[in-house]
């Protein structure tokens, strides 16, 4: 599919985010970024500039990437199943705003109302921040795919506090309806499949070692998990079982995922590095298919996880730019392939 392959090689490279990174501020950054392919990006946004606007228009031009690349890709529901994520993004902004009862304008902040215009949804957005109260913003999911289990994260919340718990409860119901749809159209295709499978098994085995950081019951951990892959259930109930909280990394170390499993006795870093490794690992399976050019599906998804990296790099050196950081401080918290 033509389209995959142009977003592909219009990815900046290596020294262009070397050099991205090496701007002396915001202002640098965007006239550097108007002399590569992000120039009508960053001509939409009105000075003064900040990491917060700028991130913002990076994402916006995900919107328009993958409205290109459906337009032209096979009529799929696995690429619907995908786009949930970022319906989910601004849900976990909404629920977790609520919970801390916060205002709706200060909510409305942090929300990227686009990505629910771009696929009609945005009513659903209106709903559920106009919403008064908690309980009310999970009743006004009722009718969407979130409903379930927004409803299984409030009842966790109740018991323990955690804000957190409604991040991991959207990205379950997303996932579902990854798992979904690969098994509806996709089983028998073995590039979608090894994509498929990275983002389920990281998934399940993240919501594990959130959920022991969390200190949920073991019942409560379990009902976060979704159909594994390569990451049996057998290991998973062993990491949710196991003594520490180190001891169900070390079972993780044991499984087809042993060579990303950090080293790390600080549990919040190995978490954070053990996401960040999964991403790599998820988007290195999605570039195998522009090596043989064999399944249109899967090189869409390819072209759209790989603008998803660089959005979250680009995101990450104007926040580091920001916040007045070295460069070589802001190229160490980018996610780069090797």
């Amino acid at each position: 599919m033509v389209k995959s392959y142009v977003i592909k090689g219009n990815l900046l490279s290596f020294q262009i985010l070397e050099g991205l990174a090496e701007s002396k501020n915001l202002d640098d950054l965007v006239i550097k970024l108007r002399g590569t392919n992000y120039a009508d990006t960053v001509s939409r946004i009105q000075p003064s500039f900040t990491a917060n606007k700028l991130e913002n228009a990076f994402l916006g031009r995900l919107t328009d990437v993958y409205s290109k690349i459906v337009k032209v890709a096979p009529k799929t529901s696995l690429l619907d199943a995908y786009y949930l994520k970022y319906i989910g993004l601004n849900l976990k902004v909404i629920l977790k705003g609520k919970a801390q009862q916060k205002k709706e304008d200060e909510i409305l902040k942090h929300l990227h109302i686009f990505f629910e215009e771009s696929v009609g949804r945005r009513d659903l957005i209106v709903r559920v921040l106009s919403a008064e109260s908690l309980e009310q913003t999970v009743k006004a999911l009722g009718s969407s795919e979130f409903a379930d289990d927004v409803e299984s994260a409030l009842q966790i919340y109740e018991d323990t506090g955690k804000t957190q718990v409604f991040d991991t409860y959207i990205d379950k119901a997303f996932y579902k309806k990854v798992l979904n749809a690969f098994d509806s159209d996709h089983k028998r295709d073995s590039y979608i499949r090894d994509i498929v499978t990275v983002d389920i098994d990281s998934y399940n085995a993240l919501a594990v070692l959130r959920g022991r950081l969390w200190e949920l019951e073991p019942a409560n951990i379990r009902g976060l998990l979704i159909e594994p892959f390569k990451l049996s259930k057998s290991s998973l109930d062993a990491m949710i079982e196991s003594e520490t909280l180190i001891d169900s990394l070390r079972i993780l170390q044991t499984t087809a995922y042993r060579k990303i499993v950090p080293d790390n006795d600080v549990f919040e870093d190995a978490i954070a590095s053990l996401e960040d490794s999964f991403r790599i690992l998820s988007t290195k399976k999605a570039i195998v298919p522009f090596l043989w050019d064999t399944n249109r599906t899967a090189l869409a998804l390819g072209s759209i996880k790989l603008t998803e990296l660089e959005i979250k790099n680009l995101s990450a050196i104007a926040f580091g730019i920001e916040q007045h950081l070295a460069q070589k401080d802001i190229m160490s918290k980018l996610i780069i392939l090797k």
